[in-house]
This record gives structure tokens, sequence and C-alpha cells, in this order.
């Protein structure tokens, strides 16, 4: 199983494929001997400027700057036999504030092709999830297909939790190709994704537009959705993920297909499916990343869940309009123009997304293209500074209701970043 972590019994099949680990989320660092704890770990600081979003009644201004220690993540790999590894993720985010065990399973090598992973699993769906720490990406933002549909990541001022995880098990089988290249099959079961409240994109926010603060619901697709209490289920209804990745011999490529299907309502009578594609080329001074996602919501019409919760706001942006799709897409390329024989670099990264979260309704402002230009300076063994600038146009802002812009909402959105990331 190629994913958030390299096994033990993984060791000869990632030297034959030139650690294609790193496809899927590791620092290729390996549980080398029964018994042995292996521990490694990563962590961020940053700071980040927002210009262009609505002031929110409650939370903090996102154009107000603010310097932040977003996470620091230990990763504890324990050999219990040669085939049992048992592992775990503890994260403490929001400048040390909150402390989440973003994964704890144990995987069990049945046969030299098939495992089994048990616990609070990394969801494998697509490639960011499994992938989702900062320091194996080039960019410190979250492309939209993670940050609004599959639900890696929250609000932009709250890190904490970085990862979809949930209660389950995963499956995994793989085949090598003879010299082609692996292919490689993962069939989760899991409790899903859901919603106490008879609409699935349930999460409101009150505007802060001067005397007028209504109480809307922004419709931001997946992002807030979880099961109903943490990891249990709110139904009967477990949810299926599968993921089917090939892995070029000779080519450090990974290219995927992933659906997900189950039901989000506490009666089971409402289905939420999930396809999507990947692409990852990653070359010593090029890479090339990509994924597309669109969700199918099933829902009934005319729901008003603000007025439902006794609160207020304008039922145009709040009302139920029944099914409804969501669609994401990104595509991201970098290249190291500069890299000296003590592996210190420079890299250029350019990313563009697109994210649609509700294509039944006039406006939302999570419905929005944007291209980000960022920097990456790797100065010594592991320790990196990076600089990202992005700027997001708001599709059909004419219908944007006049609290939103009062609120401060713009057509166009900037944010610049500057982090450091340091990994052991």
């Amino acid at each position: 199983m190629i994913d958030s972590k390299t096994r033990l019994p993984y060791m000869n099949l990632t030297k034959t494929l030139g650690c294609l680990c790193f496809f899927s989320g590791t620092f290729c660092t390996l549980v080398e001997a029964q018994g042995n704890i292996r521990i490694s770990g990563y962590g961020n600081m940053h700071y980040m400027d927002h210009d262009g979003t609505a002031d929110l009644v409650g939370q903090p201004r996102l154009d107000d700057s603010f310097f932040q220690i977003r996470e620091f993540s230990l990763f504890f790999d324990v050999a219990i036999t040669d085939g049992i590894v048992a592992s775990t993720e503890i994260e403490a985010g929001n400048n040390g504030t909150t402390y989440t065990a973003n994964y704890a399973y144990v995987d069990v090598q049945a046969t030299p092709h098939l495992s089994v992973r048990a616990g609070k699993i990394l969801v494998p769906f697509l490639s960011y999830n499994e992938n989702k720490a900062s320091f194996r990406q080039h960019l410190m933002s979250q492309p939209f297909t993670a940050w609004n549909l599959s639900p890696v990541n929250g609000v932009a001022i709250n890190f904490s939790g970085f990862g979809w995880s949930d209660a389950g098990v995963v499956v995994d089988w793989n085949n090598e190709l003879g010299e082609w290249g692996l292919f490689d099959v993962k069939l989760a079961v899991i409790n899903g994704l859901g919603s106490n409240s008879n609409v699935l994109d349930d999460n409101t926010v009150q505007l802060a537009a001067g005397a007028m603060t209504p109480t809307v619901r922004p419709r931001d697709g997946l992002i807030q959705n979880e099961t109903a209490n943490g990891l249990r289920d709110n139904n009967n209804d477990k949810a299926t993920v599968v993921k089917l990745s090939l892995h070029p011999l000779g080519l450090l490529a990974d290219a995927g297909f992933s659906w997900y299907r189950g039901k989000w309502n506490p009666s089971g009578t409402k289905d939420l499916n999930m396809f999507g594609g990947h692409l990852n080329v990653l070359q010593r001074n090029w890479t090339l990343k990509a994924e597309y996602v669109i969700a199918k919501v099933d829902q009934d019409a005319g729901i008003d869940p603000v007025a439902a919760a006794g609160l207020t706001g304008p039922a145009a942006l709040n009302t139920s309009t029944g099914d409804y799709s969501m669609t994401a897409w990104y595509v991201e390329g970098s290249v190291v123009p500069v890299r000296d024989r003590n592996d210190r670099y420079w890299r250029l990264v350019a990313r563009y997304d697109d994210v649609d979260t509700n294509d039944q309704i006039a406006f939302t402002p999570f419905d929005r293209g944007r291209i980000t230009l960022g920097t990456e300076f790797q100065f010594a063994a592991n320790t990196r500074v990076r600089f990202e600038w992005q700027r997001s146009e708001l599709d059909d802002f004419a219908n944007a209701p006049g609290p939103y812009v009062a609120a401060g909402g713009e057509k166009s959105i900037q944010m610049v970043m500057a982090s450091m990331i340091f990994a052991f």
C-alpha cells in the first residue's frame, strides 16, 4: 500500500519504483526492524494577508494580516511484527491551541500484494488528501478540490486537523505489470460524510454589514461537513471509496480515478456521490499536478435551514434548490531553475483552480477561479521558505446581495503569504 507512510513491507517495492512513496505522502522514511519506533514530523509558520473578503460576525477578519504557527505534526510508526505496523499522526494547530490525531491505524500485510489498514484513516480519495502535509507540497495554500469538495480543511484562518480522515477499513491490492509499472487498487469502507440538518451544506455565517448582520448559508461545498458525532456515523449506511492508480516504471508519475458513494442524512435516504481523477508527474527539476472532481448531492427543494434554526436572513440565500452538483479542478506546475550540489534549490510554482459549489443558485462566494504564483527556496536540509500571491475572481458577482457587498466582499480577492517549513 503506497500511501500516507511507507511501511516495512514495501521497502523493496519502493526501491524498484524509484521511491514512488512520494506520491502518497511520505518522507521515504521506513520502519526497519521489528520493535523499532520511527518518529518523524514537520512544522510550519506563516504570515498571511487578504484583501476583498467579507467580514463575518464573531470571526477574525481575513483582511487583517496575521502571523500564525500553522501546524506542528509528529508521525509515530511502530513495527509490531514484520508484517504489522501501527501508525499515528499527532498535530498541534492554531498556534498550538488545538491537538488532533489526524490518523491512527494498524497496517497488516496479508500477502506481498495485499494489505489491510484499520482505524482512523486518511480517506483514499484523489491525491491531495494522502499528500496533505505542507512539506510534501510546493504551495502552502490548498487547491480548491481539497479545500471545498474533499473536506481536507475548513476556513483559511482556522488551521486545525488537516486531512479528511474517518473511521474505517482500507483493503489495498497492488500488482506489478511486468516491465510497465504498478497497478494499485484501494477499497475503503468508512462512516462517511453526514449532516444532522435536512440539507447537506448547512454551514451558516453572519455577515458584518453595519447595522444589518444577516445570517446566511454561504454554500461552501463540503468543507464544513463531517460525521455527526466525530467518527460515529449519523445513519446505518456506510460509505464506500474506490481508488485506482497507475505508477509507470521509470517515470515518477501517478495517475488515478476515485469514487465515493454514501448517504449523508440521518434517515439514510439521500445520496452523495463523488467522482474524480488525478495526475502527478514529479521529476527532480519540474513537476505537474492536476485533479478534477464532481460531487452530486441528492437533496429536497424548498428547505430554508437558516429559518429552521430560528435565525434571520434573506431566504433567497438559504432556500434549498433540491438536487445539485459541485465541481472543482486545478492544474499546477513547477520548475527548479537553480540547484546546487548541497541540494539547495529555488523553485517557481504556478497553479490555476476553479470551483463551483452549487450549480443551482445565482451567487455564492465559493464559485470562483483563482491563479496562484509562488516561489520556494530550500536553503538548508529539510528547511524551506515560501512566498505566494493569489488572485481569485468571483463568478456571478453581479448577483451578489447587498449585505455581502456591505460586509466588504469584493469581486476580486487577493492574498499574499510568506512561510517557513521544516521537517525531520
